[in-house]
């Protein structure tokens, strides 16, 4: 599906028939998961076995739970609905050390204001080699997201969702640390964790700024 360029808004969504939205990501991501139990018994097992990221297939499995499970519209028609991925949100300019005008962020889900929008960046890093650098992109997305142009994309929040495999619990919570650190400080900001039930060390969380109505 080709993204929006970069200088669309989501204005004129405000013009069609409002439609369902959420009040929190982090909300929605752990009852997402939750589903598993009940729905996919046997996938946290598979994927706590993978060696390698699996952050197309976690956006995509997200976004149809989205529409499936609380009756978001996805794009059709030349209209962005309700929810979709791959979106290029406009950045505060007015940072000092802003190098960007743009961050493509993995989703966007409208808010339940019918207003505003969540935007959310999404990162599977494994306990391997590559976990710093994994983390350090995290960190970034992070940075970027609590220092959207909020205005002009009529934000509601900017998250970060970080599912992990193969960390343990001390491990885990150092490395979001490091995030919110590198991050700096973010008024109403929130960190939402938890883990997968039935394996060992699957967890996520989702660390999330709230913009101001």
């Amino acid at each position: 599906m080709m993204a929006p360029r970069h200088n669309t808004t989501f204005t004129h969504l405000l013009q069609r028939t409002a439609m369902p939205g959420i009040d929190s990501v982090a909300t929605e991501f752990r009852a997402f998961l939750k589903s598993w139990e009940q729905e996919r018994p046997h996938l946290p097992s598979a994927l706590s076995v993978l060696g390698n990221g699996f952050e197309g297939w976690l956006k995509f499995e997200f976004y149809f739970w989205l529409i499936q499970h609380r009756g978001l519209a996805g794009p059709r028609d030349g209209w962005l609905g309700d929810v979709g991925v791959e979106y290029k949100v406009a950045l505060d300019q007015r940072w000092s050390d802003m190098d960007i005008h743009h961050k493509q962020c993995d989703l966007w889900i409208r808010d339940a204001d019918k207003q505003r929008f969540h935007f959310i960046e999404l990162k599977a890093p494994f306990a391997n080699a590559n976990q710093g650098k994994l983390f350090i992109s995290a960190s970034d997305d992070y940075w970027y997201m609590t220092r959207l142009k909020a205005k002009e994309e009529k934000v509601a929040s900017g998250s970060v969702i970080i599912f992990g495999v193969g960390f343990t619990e001390d491990k885990w919570t150092k490395h979001l640390e490091a995030v919110e650190e590198y991050t700096g400080w973010v008024e109403h900001a929130s960190r939402d964790i938890g883990e997968v039930p039935g394996v060992e060390n699957l967890r996520w969380a989702v660390l999330t700024m709230h913009y101001p109505s």
